[in-house]
């Protein structure tokens, strides 16, 4: 297969290496880029696959760009990375969320996508968790969602041990927590009339250490949320129609309450026995298929809804 029409997996870490088992599976062929000669051996070792060293400038110089490339590198690097493919031809990628640091990463990265007609999507997986798709088609069959809560308190005592860079540590509900917040509204649809609240402050993150807000959405589902980042929790999305309660906690299997008892029952999920990271399988083929490419947001979603509800969530006028 010529260069061109080969998929680039840039990034020969954890995320790479599942990204990689699950081109496998889907029959897919690609080219590992990774950064140093060690890691880029690691990654043939442990996957057969080729992994070429250098990161994404060399692999550039060398050759032409790819027509599709998928970005699992970590969250301060992959603005750049988005930038250098697009700026080189690749015309269809798939960035790991959240997409880049801040806003401001965001916004260059959707404008350049716009200047140049590139398809960038971001891989918010748990849209396709099969728990997920459950509860959505759970919702349909009863009329549609009326209520919903979340929560998405994080851990915050792992947090500063891993030793993220600052600039990561301030945007964190963008880099992590986004990924309940936006399966919520996956399923319950755009907030519109809502008003978010944030109090206290943590070492790590002076701005803000509990969230809390609610309101309805543009399909009339009154909600509510509230996060503490200096207590004990977890994420949570119980969301219900007039028939049942939908429960996901966790997020990776889905729980049901039905009108009038008080029993819930926990369904069966496919993601437990496809092998592969939840829902990884099935938004990788979407992105490569167009196979339910709806439901993977694309870079000008997901600055918008940067700037109308992560930014005011965490505190700030924007998702800056």
């Amino acid at each position: 297969m010529n260069m061109q029409q080969q998929i680039w997996l840039v990034g020969a870490g954890r995320m790479g290496l599942s990204y990689a088992k699950v081109l496998a599976t889907l029959g897919k062929p690609f080219v590992a880029i990774g950064r140093g000669e060690a890691s880029a051996r690691a990654f043939h070792q442990e996957t057969g696959a080729e992994c070429r060293p250098g990161g994404v400038i060399a692999a550039l110089t060398a050759s032409a760009a790819p027509s599709s490339a998928i970005v699992a590198i970590d969250i301060p690097e992959l603005g750049a990375v988005a930038e250098q493919l697009m700026q080189a031809g690749c015309r269809h990628i798939l960035l790991e969320k959240p997409g880049g640091t801040d806003e401001a990463t965001l916004a260059r990265i959707s404008a350049m996508a716009h200047e140049t007609g590139t398809d960038v999507r971001v891989a918010y997986n748990r849209r396709f968790y099969e728990s997920v798709r459950q509860a959505r088609q759970g919702l349909q069959e009863d009329g549609g969602a009326v209520s919903m809560t979340f929560n998405f308190t994080e851990s915050s005592d792992a947090i500063v041990k891993i030793g993220y860079p600052q600039d990561v540590l301030d945007n964190w509900l963008l880099a992590n927590s986004t990924h309940v917040i936006d399966t919520a509204f996956h399923l319950a649809g755009e907030p519109e009339e809502w008003t978010p609240h944030v109090y206290g402050s943590l070492p790590w993150h002076p701005t803000a250490a509990r969230f809390q807000g609610g309101g309805l959405t543009r399909d009339g589902v009154m909600f509510s949320y509230a996060a503490d980042w200096d207590a004990p929790g977890g994420w949570a999305v119980e969301i219900a129609s007039r028939s049942r309660r939908f429960i996901l906690k966790p997020m990776e299997r889905l729980a049901i309450q039905q009108r009038g008892s008080f029993v819930i029952e926990y369904l069966d999920s496919a993601d437990a026995t496809d092998g592969h990271k939840p829902g990884l399988l099935r938004m990788t083929r979407a992105f490569l298929t167009g196979e339910d490419a709806t439901d993977l947001p694309d870079i000008h979603e997901h600055l918008s809804r940067t700037r109308a509800i992560y930014g005011p969530m965490a505190g700030k006028s924007s998702g800056a």
